[in-house]
């Protein structure tokens, strides 16, 4: 077999067991600190929801306002140079 099956094979077994033994997370902060990556995990406690969050589920939106009605008689223009099918 190829000696990057084997590698991968052993970084998986080793990363479940550092996982089963809670080691895995301190780890990577760890490593993330080490090339400049790591960020303060956000610690803040609200459980109200942010101002701009419309729940979907909350009621239904009307969507028919977004377009212009169209009014009946307008002649629109069509490009000439347009492909006709």
């Amino acid at each position: 077999m190829n000696l990057w099956f084997y590698l991968h094979c052993v970084a998986a077994v080793a990363i479940l067991w550092a996982d089963y033994n809670g080691t895995l997370e301190d780890s990577l902060n760890k490593f993330e600190q080490s090339i400049g990556l790591y960020t303060e995990p956000d610690t803040t406690d609200s459980d109200e929801a942010p101002p701009f969050y419309i729940d979907p589920f909350e009621e239904e939106v009307d969507s028919t306002w977004i377009l212009p009605p169209i009014e009946e008689g307008i002649d629109i223009p069509i490009d000439s140079n347009m492909v006709k099918v």
